[in-house]
């Protein structure tokens, strides 16, 4: 008995207008069971004593329908998820079952440019909804780059959106690709371009132009309105959003990267491309990439902050010390990848080093900044509150910066309320 699948290519084939003599050549049924699929319905008719068949993705389709709801139509995807469950089928019944469910597509033509190896990277930098973190409504940025000849691919997210991040994650992609590409196409963004007149002129961002000669590469911000030649990272980021995206359970933005560092591992960069009929991984050897420089080229965040006159720097919400000879001077704040705060004088100098806090509100304080200030004189026997540090303060610097209020008993304030009514 023939099945659903082969009865269905026979009457597409039908359909076509190919000959029952020619199907019959082309599949190797006989002529007669050709006409009898042809006439006849594509799924045939049960006998009533005949049980209906199980199917192997059964126990699965629950499932199925609940990832779809999701937004998971990607089959492979799907096949990957149940086959952990312990589905036994193959691929073709996840296919044939999500098809009737899968919204239609509508794609327009263009004409494919490629590119020499080693020549282009294409990159894409874009938003992936918002991220709860700290008390914090965060934009989720999502960065693709995707080389041109080979169409190796680096994806990574980040809740940051300005140039330092997306220096940094160009910096990531070149060290995971083993090289630099001479030339790498984007969008119009603030972070690469700051501006372009009339006549075609490009106004760069210069810390991007700083990173892309100390890299070796030329930026080429595409063509405004004319998103297909940058088409294969658009591929790219569909692709991104459809397969791994999509249906995603994480806990935080470096969960987020762990799983999407194993899915270029083991999907995207070994999977057969659609266009070369080769993998990724296989051509990257041949793309002849550029060597990465000697040095990595510093990606800190830079701003400037005035020192208070209480030794301390307010940088996002926190406050860190420096030391005393630097009160309510001007200087510079150094945010590392590695999660370090350098403060730097108008000089140059670096004049302290504290570790990045997260959350709000905290101070990290060096006691050692206050070396030289006088003891406070006691007053009236007042007693110095409370003061938390991200290190050991000694009592002398607490009772130095800490707001002091005399504490009384609360009958002599109302001995005061009784007698202003006599």
């Amino acid at each position: 008995m023939l099945g659903v699948e082969t009865r269905f290519m026979i009457k597409d084939m039908y359909r076509k207008g190919i000959s029952i003599s020619e199907i019959a050549r082309q599949t190797g049924h006989d002529r007669k069971t050709v006409r009898k699929v042809i006439n006849g319905d594509l799924q045939p008719k049960r006998k009533e004593s005949q049980q209906p068949r199980f199917r192997k993705i059964e126990p699965y389709t629950e499932y199925l329908q609940r990832r779809m709801t999701e937004g998971v139509y990607n089959t492979r995807k799907l096949y990957r998820e149940i086959q952990t469950q312990g589905y036994p089928g193959g691929l073709t019944q996840v296919i044939l079952y999500v098809q009737p469910f899968r919204p239609p597509r509508q794609e327009q033509a263009t004409v494919r440019f490629e590119t020499e190896p080693g020549q282009q990277a294409q990159v894409d930098w874009g938003s992936c909804g918002y991220l709860d973190d700290e008390e914090r409504h965060q934009t989720l940025y999502c960065f693709v780059m995707t080389l041109g000849w080979s169409r190796m691919m680096y994806v990574e997210f980040t809740p940051e959106g300005d140039t330092s991040s997306f220096i940094r994650c160009h910096q990531h992609a070149f060290e995971y690709l083993g090289g630099v590409p001479r030339e790498v196409l984007h969008d119009n963004l603030k972070s690469a371009v700051i501006d372009r007149d009339a006549d075609g002129t490009i106004h760069f961002n210069t810390q991007y132009l700083d990173f892309a000669l100390a890299m070796g590469f030329t930026p080429h911000p595409h063509q405004p309105y004319r998103p297909q030649t940058k088409g294969k990272v658009e591929n790219g980021v569909r692709y991104v959003k459809g397969n791994f995206w999509v249906g995603l359970h994480f806990i935080d933005v470096d969960d987020i990267n762990h799983q999407a560092r194993v899915w270029l591992d083991t999907v995207a960069n070994p999977r057969v491309h659609g266009t070369t009929g080769e993998t990724p991984f296989s051509r990257l050897p041949d793309e002849h990439l550029q060597p990465l420089p000697g040095q990595r080229f510093d990606t800190s965040r830079i701003s400037y902050r005035q020192v208070g006159r209480d030794c301390l720097v307010n940088y996002q919400r926190n406050r860190y010390s420096v030391p005393v000879a630097y009160t309510q001077q001007t200087v510079m704040v150094k945010e590392t990848e590695d999660q370090q705060i350098v403060l730097v004088s108008a000089t140059g100098e670096v004049i302290a080093e504290h570790p990045l806090l997260h959350g709000r509100y905290q101070s990290s304080v060096d006691p050692l900044h206050y070396a030289g200030l006088p003891d406070p004189l006691p007053h009236r026997g007042r007693k110095p509150l409370a003061f938390q540090t991200a290190g050991d303060a000694d009592d002398t610097f607490g009772r130095w910066i800490a707001p002091q209020v005399e504490q009384r008993s609360l009958h002599i304030y109302e001995q005061v309320l009784e007698g202003s009514h006599d």
